[in-house]
Order: structure tokens, then C-alpha cells, then sequence
């Protein structure tokens, strides 16, 4: 599995990238952050309820992905994504199955760090536009909060699955929405205890090497070429509405 990072990118370029690996028949895992707060949308979400004024006073971004689930704002936050080819034995897995395996690598580099999170057995529907007011199937929780939310993607040629995992709760997402009601959400790594980026990053690439062989790619300029051409499909802005 190919392995890379990269840091405070714009979250067009970011939803581009993910997007892109599917298509080189390889299995990758990426961990990344974001230039600036940006909400993201599922994709089958509707723009139109977006309050757009506020994101642009107070400098936030907003994009489409090319997965689904609800609204995430991506703030104090690691992300990752894995991207897994046809001919790889975990494309076999149920939408489901799969979930459950790469959570349980999250939640064995969450255990290691002294976080006692879990995985969810029984989903719960959410109420509002936002990930986060409810954890559904084999979701990482902590404290009944979840603190990390994932989406996925599946092609006949790829699986794609990204999440963030959440250092610290943000509650503007309920600023980002017109006329819709959010109940204050605490959710985070910090229900428990405050933990340095590189250091949550270290221990979830850790846990991951025991399930895969890892490949750390040190140029990634090409991908960065693939991604440039599609990152305009990912852009969520007033006129799409």
C-alpha cells in the first residue's frame, strides 16, 4: 500500500486527490489537513440550504465530495483516506464490512494513545445536515460522542473511504446552514485528553502497518498532476445552488 501525507491543502485539491487515486490501480492510504476550515458535502446533499455569506465573512471554504454522508466541517482535524483497487482482497467486503475493518485499525491507534473509544454495533439516524449529531454503523465513539466520521465511494474499479478524526470540537457548522437549528454537539478527541497532530498521525500509520505493507512515496507530483484537472468538479459555490 502506498503511503503519503500532505498538510494544509485547499479542500477542492484535497477531495481531487482522493478522488484521483482510484484511478491508478493501486491501494493507497493518505493521511492530510486543510488550508482553511472548509465544510464539505456528501454528495447527493443540496447546497441550497448553505449560508454562504457567513463562509465568506469568515474566510471558510466549501466542497462537494465524492462521497456521501452529511455535512462535515473539517476544522481541528486529521484526516485520512484509503483508496483500495478491484484486484485487492478488501474490495470483496460489504460497504459495511468494510467500515468495520478499517475502523478497527483506527480505533486499535486511538487504544494505543489512551483513548478509550469504540466501535458502534447499531447505527442511529441523525436529525440535522451535520455527520456528526449521530454515529451510525461500526463509527468510532467516545463517551457516546462520535469522534471520528468516515464516508465512502465505490466504483466497479475502487473503493475510496475518507473520515476525519476530530482533535477538537468545533461548533460553527451551525452557522454554516440557513434557517436550521443545531444543538451545541461536543465531540472530539478532546472529551478525553488533548493530542498533538504528528503524534495521533504516527500511531494511526503504526496501526495500519500491521494490517498492510506499507510504502512511504516521497514524490507524489504525478498524482498532484491527475488531481489538477479534476478539482473543479469539487468546488461548492452560491451558483451551484
Amino acid at each position: 500500500m502506498k503511503y503519503f501525507e500532505t498538510w494544509d491543502l485547499p479542500g477542492d485539491l484535497n477531495m481531487a486527490i482522493d478522488y484521483s487515486l482510484g484511478f491508478l490501480n493501486q491501494p493507497f492510504l493518505r493521511f492530510y489537513t486543510w488550508k482553511v476550515p472548509t465544510l464539505s458535502l456528501g454528495v447527493h446533499q443540496k447546497p441550497k440550504n448553505i449560508n454562504f455569506k457567513f463562509l465568506k465573512e469568515i474566510g471558510y471554504e466549501c466542497v462537494r465530495r465524492p462521497t456521501g454522508g452529511r455535512a462535515v466541517l473539517h476544522f481541528k482535524e486529521l484526516t485520512y483516506s484509503i483508496v483500495i483497487p478491484k484486484w485487492h482482497e478488501f474490495f470483496k467486503l460489504s460497504v459495511l464490512d468494510f467500515y468495520k475493518e478499517i475502523s478497527k485499525i483506527i480505533v486499535e491507534g486511538l487504544n494505543s494513545l489512551g483513548f478509550p473509544v469504540s466501535l458502534t454495533e447499531r447505527g442511529k439516524k441523525g436529525n440535522t445536515l451535520a455527520c456528526f449529531d449521530a454515529p451510525s454503523w461500526y463509527e468510532i465513539t467516545l463517551k457516546d460522542r462520535k469522534v471520528v466520521g468516515s464516508a465512502q465511494m465505490r466504483t466497479k474499479d475502487f473503493v475510496l473511504q475518507h473520515g476525519s478524526i476530530i482533535l477538537e470540537t468545533n461548533n460553527e457548522i451551525k452557522y454554516c446552514f440557513k434557517n436550521y437549528e443545531f444543538d451545541v454537539m461536543q465531540y472530539g478527541l478532546d472529551l478525553h485528553m488533548k493530542i498533538e497532530i504528528n503524534k495521533l498521525k504516527e500511531s494511526l500509520l503504526q496501526a495500519f502497518s500491521k494490517h498492510f505493507k506499507i510504502e512511504k512515496m516521497e514524490n507524489i507530483d504525478e498524482i498532484l498532476k491527475l488531481a489538477e484537472k479534476e478539482r473543479k468538479r469539487f468546488i461548492c459555490t452560491e451558483s451551484y445552488t
